[in-house]
């Protein structure tokens, strides 16, 4: 089974969880950031998993604009989503951030993996304001591991019962 991970990040939570997940998956699993993803290459792959992340209420505009002009297509294929934000958060609210509703509805599995802080990303207030919370180790958030865990293990699910 040939599966794309095609996604967008703030923060770079997003590439990194990307890749924990590429990692954990028992089959082929290309990365394509969405700045380099074009529309044909959706059908070259079984499943594709779209990720972003949600950061201070910001989204990535560029995935939104790829899921738009997409959308048809997309709606076509099996298709799994996640998002990289604050788990305090409800996932339905985190979801509706990134992704249109009609592809929430579609999708085959949906989770929230939550973040990490780097305080070289962001404009210099940004970057500031985190490298406070990461000297005064103010609760920081994670990525959270078994979320990853648990999205790899029902693709993984979705291989092994695959027919060809």
């Amino acid at each position: 089974m040939k599966i794309a991970i095609i996604y967008s990040t703030l923060i770079d939570s997003t590439e990194k969880s990307a890749l924990l997940l590429k990692e954990l998956i028992n089959s082929d699993v290309l990365l394509i950031p969405v700045e380099k993803a074009k529309s044909e290459c959706i059908l070259k792959y079984n499943l594709i998993i779209l990720a972003g992340s949600s950061y201070n209420s910001k989204v990535q505009t560029s995935l939104k604009i790829y899921i738009s002009r997409n959308i048809k297509t997309l709606l076509e294929k099996p298709i799994g989503l996640y998002v990289n934000s604050d788990e305090n958060l409800s996932i339905e609210d985190n979801l509706n951030k990134v992704f249109t509703k009609e592809l929430i509805e579609s999708s085959l599995i949906s989770s929230n993996f939550g973040y990490e802080l780097d305080s070289s990303i962001g404009n210099f207030i940004e970057r500031r304001k985190t490298k406070k919370l990461i000297e005064n180790n103010e609760n920081l958030p994670s990525l959270n591991i078994e979320e990853i865990k648990k999205y790899a293990n029902f693709i993984n699910n979705l291989i092994e019962k695959r027919v060809d």
